[in-house]
């Protein structure tokens, strides 16, 4: 029975940790670990017997207590060192509880006894390692490395006498043991802040990952010493998952771990430079400073236009983003060019932040829909393409040198591709080079527009000139919607057969009941009405159906696509409500999509086609569609179910039904 209830809590853990992958599950999945961990917490107690039941209570509230302390007064910016303390205060628990078992059970077996002793080493390591790693992400120690005078002898030199202490100590006699296990601790701990010293800050996320998995794996070895499977088996798979973090770390940035935890540099201060490197996109007979010197007005107008041009977006942040608390005005930006028409992504570095994921939860803390997010390796096939790149506070992630210059500490890094966009904007501190030391030639491109200072403060200049500026634009916008649904009323008025293409838009606006509404005002008008069901629209295969059901719709009117599409050639209106891959010309036109190849509703066939969608926005695949351009399609962008709400109200008002 024992076993059963230990593997239960254990794939609680296990689940918990899963959520993590989804940033909307990674709040349950945080809940469900802690639980698990609170179940393993009892158990212990039930099995084993409280010694002194007050110690355990007053030990819970102090925790508690303080927990809550930290977690209320840390900032998102604080969360990296706040997480490499959390990570040393494990490998300081898993110490103790090693040196006390050890102390206590000083005759015990060769397995047990080895497992205490790397217990002491690890925990040692990691707490000290990790204490460096706090202090460099909170800004009390440098951020680059910081390499010894005969720094690998060093290491070298800790680490052999670390193994003699360790083998000594299998056979001395208890009274000399605690000096051995001390000075075992104390080597560790040299060895930890040897190993933790030299790596940069760029590697922060690698070295993050690295101490994770090493907490995981003192946990693990102290369970062997106590005889707690519940412990070994989380601390194993916090070691697991730590190890495949640390690859997934080293993979994004093209790094070998070996490199990053005994680099290659011998030297603590920089090179001199001993040319200048030009880039191709460089402007031609200038110095670094001059895209730089023109006036701050100048630039800011310059990007204000640029912003109001431009009809697709990324915006790249970085760690300057969460140091000048950017982020919720970086949010609001988005969403004011959104409401513009303008297609708006966020490209995600691996590595932008501190920490992985740290970019992630800024943007989730100030409300940024997680779709709108896309992963490098995604996004940079798109930079090309692109009219405008914004970026807010991030320089190495985006710092060609990395692919174009040899020697430098991210040469060979993956960078978001933001110097082939048509045109970047720069809202960065300053034009110096980031955490890395290498300047950065994307500050001296002909297509970049640098906005100096903080970056929050930039932001709400950018949203003040924008407003400022986007009066007449919306009376026009308003006027060309009006001017839209007037023509698809008549549109609607005159069918004599009319086809509904569904889609998951039309879920998330919970529409299907004002089209189902809508559809039986045009067969009282004497229309025919059917729905033309893709195979794949929705979620799942049968999705639209049973939304369609539950507004009422006869079974009889719905049509899959093989029997749809041979009609829209003689249909007098499509009407498109929330679905744009499923009616996508380009599936069939254009080569080398996502979805070239994939069978689509033919809508672009019929005399007229409505388009109710929310924004002319490609898809889920990320493939713009052209019947957004043809000139029989009539678009009613905004939410699907106020704009079916629109068109019956009007049908009904002006008598054309």
């Amino acid at each position: 029975m024992a076993l059963i209830i230990d593997f239960l809590v254990i794939c609680i853990l296990i689940g918990g940790i899963w959520l993590f992958r989804e940033p909307r599950k990674a709040r349950i999945g945080n809940l469900a670990a802690a639980f698990a961990m609170l179940c393993a917490f009892l158990l212990v107690l039930y099995r084993f017997g409280i010694v002194d039941g007050w110690t355990v209570t007053l030990s819970l509230i102090a925790g508690t207590i303080a927990g809550y302390a930290v977690a209320i007064g840390v900032s998102m910016v604080q969360i990296p060192a706040m997480v490499a303390f959390q990570n040393g205060a494990g490998g300081a628990a898993a110490l103790f509880v090693s040196l006390i078992e050890l102390m206590r059970n000083p005759n015990t077996g060769w397995i047990i006894m080895g497992s205490g002793l790397l217990g002491l080493a690890v925990g040692s390591l990691t707490f000290s390692g990790s204490m460096i790693a706090g202090a460099k992400l909170a800004g009390r120690m440098r951020q680059s490395p910081r390499i010894l005078p005969a720094h690998d002898r060093l290491v070298l030199a800790t680490a052999a006498a670390l193994l003699v202490v360790g083998a000594v100590s299998f056979s001395v006699p208890a009274g000399v043991a605690l000096i051995l296990y001390l000075g075992l601790i104390l080597l560790a701990a040299v060895l930890g802040v040897l190993f933790s010293i030299r790596i940069g800050g760029a590697d922060m996320p690698v070295l993050i990952s690295f101490l994770n998995a090493m907490t995981g794996v003192a946990a693990a070895l102290c369970g062997m010493v106590i005889s707690n499977q519940l412990l070994i088996a989380f601390g194993a798979t916090v070691a697991a998952s730590g190890s495949v973090l640390t690859y997934l770390m080293c993979k994004a940035m093209n790094r070998n771990i070996l490199r990053v935890v005994w680099p290659r540099g011998r030297e603590d201060e920089p090179k001199e430079k001993t040319g200048v490197i030009a880039f191709p996109w460089q402007k031609v007979g200038t110095d670094a400073t001059q895209a730089v010197n023109t006036g701050p007005e100048d630039r800011l107008e310059k990007a204000v236009g640029l912003l109001r041009s431009a009809q697709t977006v990324i915006i790249v942040c970085g760690y300057g983003m969460a140091l000048a608390k950017a982020q919720h005005g970086v949010a609001e930006l988005a969403q004011k060019m959104t409401e513009l028409g303008k297609d708006v992504r966020y490209a995600i570095h691996p590595v932008a932040g501190r920490m992985p994921g740290h970019m992630n939860v800024l943007l989730a803390e100030a409300g940024v829909d997680y779709d709108m997010l896309v992963e490098m390796d995604e996004i940079n096939p798109r930079f090309e393409t692109t009219d405008l790149v914004l970026v807010i506070g991030a320089c190495d992630v985006v710092n060609p040198a990395a692919i174009e210059v040899e020697g430098t500490p991210i040469s060979g890094m993956p960078i978001l591709m933001a110097h082939k966009a048509k045109q970047v904007i720069c809202c960065n501190l300053d034009s110096n080079p980031g955490y890395s030391g290498v300047e950065n030639p994307l500050y001296e491109a002909e297509n970049a527009t640098l906005l100096l200072g903080n970056a929050d403060k930039t932001i709400h200049q950018l949203l003040a000139a924008l407003a400022d500026g986007t009066s007449q634009g919306t009376a026009a916008a308003e006027e060309k919607s009006q001017d839209a649904a007037s023509e698809a009323v008549k549109a609607l008025a005159g069918a004599g057969s009319v086809v509904i293409i569904p889609g998951y838009g039309m879920a998330l606006a919970s529409a299907q009941f004002q089209i189902s509404e809508l559809a039986a005002l045009l067969s009282q008008n004497g229309a025919r009405v059917r729905y033309a069901i893709h195979p794949v629209a929705g979620r799942m295969p049968g999705h639209m159906n049973v939304i369609l059901a539950e507004a009422e719709v006869d079974y009889e009117d719905l049509l899959e696509m093989d029997e749809a599409n041979p009609l829209f050639t003689e249909t007098d209106v499509a009407l498109v409500v929330g679905a744009c891959d499923v009616v996508n010309p380009a599936a069939i036109e254009v080569e080398g999509t996502p979805i070239s190849g994939m069978p689509i509703l033919s809508a672009y066939e019929a005399k007229k086609i409505i388009v109710c969608n929310l924004d002319e926005n490609p898809g889920y695949s990320g493939v713009s569609n052209p019947l957004y351009e043809n000139p029989k399609t009539i678009l009613m962008l905004g939410d699907a179910k106020a704009s079916a709400m629109e068109l019956i109200s009007s049908l009904r008002s002006t008598g054309e039904v």
